[in-house]
C-alpha cells in the first residue's frame, strides 16, 4: 500500500452513521437544551452533570463525524479502540451501579442495549479490521514524550476515579458521587488509550481526530460550567481546586489545538517531500 492510500471500511460506515446521529442528539440536547433531555435520561442528571456529559458527547461526535466522512483505517485505528474502551467502561460502571437504575423504564433498558451492543459491535470491528498503521509518520521526539505523559496522566486519573472516587473528585467544582465518578472514568480511560495509540507515530488525520476531540471536550467542559453557574451560582470560585479543574480542561483544549497544528505540519511535509524520500522515510508505510 502506498503512502497516500488508506483502506476503506465498507461495513463500518452504516453503524458509524447511526452512532453519529445518536451523539448529535445527545450532545446538542444535553448541552443546549438539557431541560428537554434530562427528564428522559436513564438516571437523575443534575445541571452541572448534564452540561459536562454534553461536552463529552460533543467530543465523541466530532471524532465519529470525522470517521464517518473519511471512512478509512486512518483514523479508525484510533477511533474504534477508543469507542471499545469507552463503551466497555460505561457498561461495567452501569452494571456496578445497577441499583441506581429503574429497570422498569424504557430509557434504562435502551441505555444498556445501546452501550453493551455498541461495545460488542465495535470490539468485533476492531478485531476484524485490525492492521498496522497506514499513512503514519514518526512524531518528533518531544511530541512522543508529551503524548506519553498525557496518556499516563489520563489513565492514572481514570484509575483514581474508579478506586478512590471521593478523593479523586474532591477538587471538582460540583459534587461528584461514586456512580458519576465511575461513569466519567470512561472519558479518561478512552482518551488515554487514544493518546497511547498515536504517541509514537500517527497519520495526520489521526492527530486531527485526537486534536479536535480534545479541543471540543476541554473547551465545552469549561463553557458548560460557566453556563450553568451563570444560572445557579453554586461554584465556589475562591477554591484553588476549582481553578485547577478549569485550567486542566483548558490545557487539554490547548494541547488539542497544538495537535491540529502538528497534523497540518505532517500533511505539509508529506505533500512537499518527493516520493522517493517518503517511501523510505522512518515510520512510512511500505508499498504493497
Amino acid at each position: 500500500m502506498s503512502q497516500t492510500e488508506s483502506s476503506p471500511l465498507p461495513y463500518l460506515r452504516p453503524f458509524i452513521a447511526i452512532v453519529a446521529l445518536i451523539l448529535v442528539i445527545g450532545s446538542v440536547g444535553l448541552f443546549l437544551q438539557p431541560h428537554l433531555v434530562t427528564p428522559r435520561w436513564p438516571w437523575t442528571l443534575p445541571p452541572y452533570h448534564a452540561r459536562f456529559l454534553g461536552a463529552v458527547y460533543a467530543a465523541e461526535m466530532a471524532a465519529v463525524v470525522i470517521l464517518l466522512v473519511v471512512n478509512r483505517w486512518a483514523p479508525a485505528r484510533l477511533s474504534v479502540p477508543v469507542a471499545v474502551v469507552f463503551t466497555l467502561v460505561v457498561s461495567l460502571a452501569s452494571l456496578l451501579h445497577l441499583n441506581d437504575f429503574d429497570l422498569g423504564r424504557r430509557a434504562v433498558r435502551l441505555w444498556f442495549f445501546l452501550y453493551i451492543g455498541s461495545f460488542v459491535i465495535t470490539a468485533v470491528m476492531w478485531w476484524s479490521y485490525r492492521r498496522p498503521a497506514e499513512q503514519a509518520q514518526l512524531l518528533p521526539r518531544g511530541w512522543q514524550r508529551l503524548l506519553t505523559v498525557q496518556a499516563v496522566v489520563l489513565g492514572l486519573y481514570g484509575v483514581a476515579l474508579l478506586f478512590i472516587p471521593t478523593q479523586a473528585t474532591a477538587f471538582w467544582p460540583w459534587p461528584i458521587d461514586a456512580f458519576h465518578a465511575h461513569i466519567y472514568s470512561a472519558v479518561f480511560f478512552s482518551a488515554a488509550v487514544g493518546t497511547w495509540i498515536v504517541r509514537r507515530e500517527a497519520a495526520a488525520i489521526e492527530l486531527t481526530t485526537l486534536g479536535v476531540s480534545q479541543l471540543v471536550l476541554g473547551s465545552f467542559a469549561v463553557a458548560g460550567l460557566l453556563i450553568v453557574d451563570a444560572q445557579l451560582g453554586r461554584v465556589n470560585w475562591a477554591l484553588p481546586g476549582t481553578w485547577v479543574w478549569v485550567l486542566a480542561w483548558l490545557l487539554l483544549a490547548v494541547l488539542g489545538g497544538a495537535l491540529l497544528w502538528l497534523a497540518r505540519t505532517l500533511v505539509t511535509t508529506t505533500t512537499t517531500t518527493p516520493s522517493f524520500v517518503t517511501e523510505g522515510a522512518p515510520g512510512s508505510s511500505p508499498s504493497a
